[in-house]
């Protein structure tokens, strides 16, 4: 039973569904009602059941630090963008979209807006309609550090942060006068693992151990897809290129691609989380674009997790062809050793990935970062925003491609 709270006559009554809340189980934010009984937070999720509420107590918040990051994880209700209102986004400012991954799951994620293709609205008897086009950078989720195309049915408004739920705050002060009244011995004492999850994960109060940015991703590498690379680019031109810019080691590969195809894809893959974080901030960095000498604009498009089928069929590949590129400082200049039998391996096997050329030109001469001001930077911003509406434009192709597909082949389940 909850300890009860002194300050019960003015505790506020529930809360209606207009606070948000950013899930520890897949990091989408989420409505909640907050309930404040005693010592004890419950979370209740919009059209969720009371099964998936999140719970957190007084006595389960163990530092200042872990009651800073639980009072990050909410804010007011981002209200959604309206059609009258799409003069209100610009460059940098930071928008919550809505994200599907299977055409019907939509979850919500932070991002910035990296630029507008503004278009003449249209009005029509049920009033304005806004047909721009916003690139915006997803800053965190699964899809985190990939530019994505939204449409102003997908994007909300983020607001201030300085209007705190009633029930949220006067937990957060007992929290803290528990902290700041609690002795040393007792902060300092050995704590219990966390348990406690939000939706679809285990139940528990204690979050004394919340998940942090380990240093490894649990046994599995985390794939970056780059998309509009030079077809003759080579894998070790991208690995040290990155490790020139970054000082990161990474493992790189280039796809083939039909003659008819001006670029080509390529992946990333890297094995530590916080490598992870420092290439997608160099990648999709707002103060710069990568491209090749005949300037072509790099574009991220995926960031797979290990657990993905073809993010697996990529490591697999790459850790049974790849070369072994080690990093030796010699002379103040980083030499590149790479295994002398890979070319001969992958051509006797007919490897789908060009994995290694073992002679190149400087990455100086083959990529480069170009800064705004210069009008290299702004060809570049042209012909990425091209490349993005060229790919959704495909998106929509394979869309009515499978319906049409669906069409033929089941007709009568196609209504």
């Amino acid at each position: 039973m909850s300890v009860a709270n002194p300050n019960a006559a003015s505790v506020p009554p529930p809360s209606d569904y207009d606070v948000e809340f950013r899930s520890l189980a897949d990091d989408a934010w989420y409505s909640v009602c907050t309930v404040l009984d005693g010592e004890k937070l419950t979370l209740k999720y919009q059209n969720f059941s009371d099964d998936e509420d999140s719970i957190f107590e007084v006595k389960n918040l163990k530092t200042l630090d872990e009651l800073e990051k639980l009072k990050d994880r909410f804010r007011p209700i981002s209200p959604q963008l309206q059609d009258n209102e799409c003069h209100k986004v610009v460059g940098g400012v930071v928008v919550c979209v809505s994200h599907s991954f299977d055409g019907s799951d939509n979850r919500f994620y932070d991002a910035t807006v990296d630029d507008v293709v503004r278009k003449e609205h249209s009005f029509e008897p049920g009033g304005e309609m806004c047909l721009c086009t916003y690139i915006v950078i997803m800053q965190h989720g699964p899809v985190a550090g990939c530019l994505v195309n939204k449409t102003i049915e997908s994007l909300c408004l983020v607001q201030s942060y300085a209007c705190l739920d009633p029930n949220l705050q006067l937990f957060l002060k007992m929290v803290k006068e528990r902290l700041q009244n609690e002795p040393c011995s007792t902060k300092c004492a050995e704590r219990s693992p966390c348990k406690k999850q939000p939706p679809d994960e285990e139940k528990s109060n204690d979050h004394s151990d919340w998940p942090r940015d380990d240093d490894d991703l649990g046994g599995y590498s985390s794939v970056l897809l780059i998309d509009n690379l030079d077809k003759n680019l080579s894998p070790s031109t991208i690995v040290e290129f990155i490790h020139t810019h970054t000082s990161l080691s990474v493992q790189a590969c280039v796809f083939p691609s039909m003659s008819s195809e001006m670029y080509t894809q390529g992946a990333i893959v890297l094995n530590c989380r916080k490598d992870l974080e420092k290439l997608s901030k160099f990648l999709d960095c707002q103060n710069h674009i990568i491209m090749s000498k005949r300037g072509r604009p790099w574009v991220v498009t995926q960031n797979l997790s290990g657990h993905d089928s073809f993010a697996l069929s990529i490591q697999n590949l790459m850790h049974k062809y790849q070369a072994s590129f080690v990093q030796v400082s010699y002379s103040n200049v980083a030499a590149t050793l790479v295994c002398e039998d890979v070319s001969a391996s992958l051509s006797s096997r007919g490897c789908m990935y060009n994995l290694c050329e073992p002679h190149h030109q400087s990455t100086g001469h083959v990529l480069k970062v170009v800064c705004p001001g210069s009008e290299e930077y702004t060809s570049a911003k042209q012909l990425r925003d091209l490349f993005m509406e060229f790919t959704e434009h495909q998106r929509g192709l394979h869309k009515r491609l499978a319906m049409e597909e669906r069409k033929i082949l089941q007709p009568s389940q196609v209504i």
